[in-house]
């Protein structure tokens, strides 16, 4: 069984379609904040007494409270308007890429 042969045009066109490091170096700290986010709410929830808006079972409860603090959580993260953490660590990774000295082999 031998491999496809590959040429610069196929090469090319492989090139379009993988996203930029830019990219996902955006989107995993924007995930990274809205993970942390959806710690702290779930720390905060513990504090405080049920309303008994989302039901009076603990695990149903329990599972709808956690699907809110996410999606709050994920969105917030996602629009920009969450703490600044995930500017903060974009910038840091990319400054880290930068600085990276040249692997020798």
């Amino acid at each position: 069984m031998s491999l496809p042969a590959v040429d610069a045009a196929t090469l090319g066109q492989g090139a379009e379609r993988v996203p930029p490091a830019s990219d996902k170096t955006k989107e995993a700290a924007q995930q990274f904040e809205g993970l942390l986010m959806g710690l702290l709410f779930q720390a905060m929830r513990k504090t405080v007494q049920s309303s008994g808006l989302l039901g009076d079972s603990g695990h149903s409860r329990s599972t709808y409270e956690y699907l809110m603090d996410q999606a709050v959580a994920n969105k917030a993260a996602a629009s920009g308007k969450g703490w600044g953490l995930a500017e903060r660590l974009e910038e840091a990774w990319s400054r880290g890429k930068e600085t990276k000295p040249p692997v020798q082999g």
